[in-house]
């Protein structure tokens, strides 16, 4: 079993301080983020409650770590608890006060959520069946187990340019996915030798990829020489600045794989030269072999549950039972009853799986009746792992700050068509399904046969959740192949897409069909024709449910986002725009500089980043004006495009062939510099500056009237806004103009009247949707 660290156990007191001192308000929230995320402890979407994830290396976990987890989530958090793809268990809904409490509680019992966030090397996965199954060649467990708790213990570990992910498979079966992880370790045996063949540079999200080969064999005495060599070249040589490009793959990627590889030997040899990395040796519990048998039952649930649930181990007479827990989700109570199993049956232990699931080992095949009686009470849905119906599924935006749709909730759809229509048909078996609420890849959608990640799409100008669609996606060694994205459909079309496909997929599929290899060789072509039949969204007065997520009445909206995280489906909506607008210019080219689609492609291009800074215009005038606002007056963007407006109104002019054309090569370079813009954007949506200080006015493509200066108090309250208005004001000269941005309410009705009392004059007053646009002249 896992040790927790004394550095870990240390750490906690650190971080009880630290926290201390910001409840006190001592300690300002912004930078208490950079303490708590590598202790695993995030922000729900609003920031007003947390989650924190549990560390379970390997997964092993015994039946008193379930019943302490189950505690702290009814004691300080919501009262369920969440098993994730990296086999780590999550509480949410923890007030930040309480999240001390937690850490102090569960040390007691060998746990942690220390480097389950940030930039750390996160929870060490393993085979579930690692000491069990039949075809292992060294028990993986032990493994990850002790390698987590030596890299706990270094400094480095936590320290990183990004987070890394490691994985263990203990036979060619690849159960831990090597391939798609940062470094994956495959057992093998070679001349009466165990070790490991590597692979590196692998990992899921919004850019996936598939490892490389890095070593033939390394002798599992060289582990923590192997796993500290490439997490130091990772520290020494990733970037720390582009977090949109600073995972080990782009790293490895970058610099190419020879020379990865040569550093990694010389970082190798150093650190032999250096001293010596023991990690600790854990072996597998020995467990009594059994004469046991099946009993008989003629109840058809348990012929359901002998015929799902078990899986063979290499002890004669014990079985593994394994539990599907929807979602991934279970309430406190429930989890500490499946502990509580230990008690009659003792010689079970524990696991999670990647799947979100629970495993029973070491079950005597003479007690699987009983035991299945007792599951059966605790938990009513637990029957089918390993099927279609066990989806891998994310938090998406229920709880994560990330998340763009209600995964889970679409899950729950899915789910009840599933046990409707496919229960026992060819693809209850042999497909896997994974959701995820965006880009990310929480839910494994890169590997999965079936798989949707959340998307958005604007439709009558109005956000509408959508799904992509990805196909053939495996995790099998050098056979691991990423899933192919064929389309999007909206949210409330998936369930009707996946009941035509499964069924069609159904028609077709052979005995001896190899699932993925039939979906990325027929699925591809089936789907597409699918997705045009369901991809159409209604306007939004003639059916409303399309504006909604799935398990939402009121409309769908990004509003939750979270500032400084990589919103992937925030990136969605940008290139969308930018995609269209390019689009619309291609069009006006065809088509005489055709002024009405040079419109529309300054409009996209102006709304595009105008998400990353919370900004939902409602009409064209909010959307230039806020553009001008926001990147224009913060010289962000060049200004020779502080005319865009102008611009834009002279498009509904009737202009010439030569004016037209100015106008469409202007919209072009605007496109341009849009686009310059995006991909500068680091993670937290950031925009680099240009380069010249002190920039000297560019010319526009029209004459400019001088534009007074905007002060924006939007969202700052009586008398606050007042007080800097008037402070604004101090510093202009007698006659100057200013631009007040003001709230609807108190604000607009107080401010320019006490401004008025002053003796300044009020010019002008526009209503800018859920604002006010005031001029000011200083008297």
């Amino acid at each position: 079993m896992f040790k927790l660290p004394e550095e870990i156990i240390k750490g906690t007191e650190d971080y009880q301080a630290a926290l201390n001192e910001l409840v006190s308000g001592r300690y300002a929230a912004g930078r208490f983020v950079g303490i708590r995320v590598p202790w695993g402890i995030y922000s729900h979407r609003g920031g007003k409650v947390f989650m924190a994830r549990i560390r379970i290396p390997a997964g092993q976990v015994t039946g008193a770590q379930l019943a302490a987890i189950a505690h702290v989530s009814a004691t300080y958090g919501n009262g369920v608890s969440h098993i994730t793809t990296r086999q780590d268990i999550q509480i949410h809904e923890v007030k930040i006060a309480d999240t001390g409490k937690v850490l102090e509680y569960l040390k007691d019992y060998n746990l942690s959520s220390a480097g389950g966030g940030g930039n750390t090397v996160r929870n060490i996965t393993a085979c579930s069946r690692s000491g069990t199954c039949p075809d292992e060649v060294l028990y993986v467990r032990g493994c990850a187990v002790s390698l987590t708790e030596y890299l706990l213990r270094q400094e480095t570990s936590h320290l990183l340019p990004r987070k890394l992910k490691i994985a263990f498979s203990g036979c060619a079966k690849d159960c831990s996915g090597c391939l798609v992880n940062d470094i994956g370790f495959l057992a093998e045996e070679r001349d009466g030798r165990k070790g490991f063949k590597v692979f590196v540079a692998g990992g899921m999200g919004a850019d996936s990829r598939v490892g490389k080969l890095l070593e033939e064999f390394l002798p599992e005495e060289d582990l923590g020489y192997g796993a500290t060599a490439v997490k130091n070249l990772f520290f020494k040589h990733g970037d720390r600045r582009n977090r949109r490009h600073n995972r080990l793959r782009f790293l490895v990627e970058e610099m190419g794989l020879e020379k990865f590889h040569d550093l990694y030997r010389l970082e190798l040899n150093a650190l032999k030269e250096a001293g010596h990395i023991a990690l600790r040796k854990i072996e597998p519990r020995q467990i009594k072999e059994a004469a046991a048998e099946i009993p008989e039952a003629d109840e058809a649930e348990f012929k359901k549950f002998l015929s799902y649930s078990l899986h063979p181990q290499k002890q004669a007479g014990l079985v593994s039972v394994e539990l599907r827990i929807p979602n991934g989700d279970i309430p406190a109570g429930k989890l500490t009853e499946i502990g509580g199993l230990e008690k009659e049956f003792p010689e079970i232990e524990f696991a999670t799986s990647q799947n979100q699931n629970i495993l029973v080992q070491n079950v005597r095949k003479d007690d699987l009746y009983r035991l299945f009686l007792k599951i059966k009470k605790v938990l009513p849905d637990f029957l089918y792992a390993g099927t279609i119906l066990d989806i891998a599924c994310c938090k998406g935006a229920t709880t994560c700050n990330l998340g763009l749709c209600n995964s889970p909730a679409l899950s729950a759809e899915i789910t009840k068509l599933i046990k409707e229509r496919f229960i026992d048909t060819p693809v209850f078996r042999g497909v896997n399904l994974k959701i995820n609420g965006c880009p990310n890849a929480c839910g494994h959608h890169p590997i999965g046969a079936i798989s949707f990640h959340g998307a958005v799409r604007k439709v009558d100008n109005r956000p509408v959740p959508f799904y992509a669609l990805l196909l053939g996606g495996r995790k099998d060694l050098e056979k691991t192949r990423l899933a192919e994205k064929i389309g999007f459909i909206p949210a409330k079309s998936v369930p009707l897409f996946l009941t035509e496909f499964l069924k069609r997929i159904n028609e077709r599929l052979n005995e001896e069909d190899d699932v993925s290899e039939f979906l990325a060789r027929e699925g591809r072509e089936m789907a597409r024709e699918l997705i045009a039949k369901f991809s159409d969204v209604p306007p939004y007065h003639k059916n409303k449910d399309f504006y909604a997520d799935w398990g939402k009445k009121e409309d769908f909206s990004l509003q939750g986002l979270g500032p400084g995280e990589c919103g992937a489906g925030v990136l969605d909506l940008i290139e969308s725009d930018l995609a269209e607008a390019k689009i619309c210019l291609e069009r006006a080219e065809k088509n005489s500089y055709l002024g009405t689609e040079i419109k529309k492609s300054l409009l996209l291009s102006a709304r595009a980043l105008l998400v990353v800074r919370g900004a939902d215009p409602k009409n064209e005038e909010e959307v230039f004006n806020q553009f001008t606002n926001v990147f224009i007056q913060t010289e962000i963007t060049s200004d020779r495009f502080r005319d865009i407006r102008d611009v834009y109104r002279s498009l509904s002019e009737n202009l010439g062939p030569a004016e037209l054309k100015k106008r469409f090569q202007y919209a072009g370079d605007f496109r341009k510099e849009i686009n310059r813009l995006y991909h500068g954007m680091d993670s937290s949506f950031n925009f680099p500056k240009e380069k010249n200080e002190e920039r000297t006015p560019s010319p526009t493509l029209l004459p400019q009237e001088e534009r007074a200066p905007v002060l924006d108090l939007k969202g700052t309250a009586c008398p606050l806004n007042y007080v800097k208005a008037k402070l604004y004001l101090e510093g202009l000269k007698s006659g100057e103009k200013i631009e007040i941005l003001l709230d609807e309410g108190e604000p607009i009705t107080n401010v320019p009247r006490s401004l008025e009392d002053d003796g300044h004059r009020i010019l002008n007053t526009e209503k800018m949707g859920n604002f006010y646009k005031i001029t000011v002249q200083k008297r």
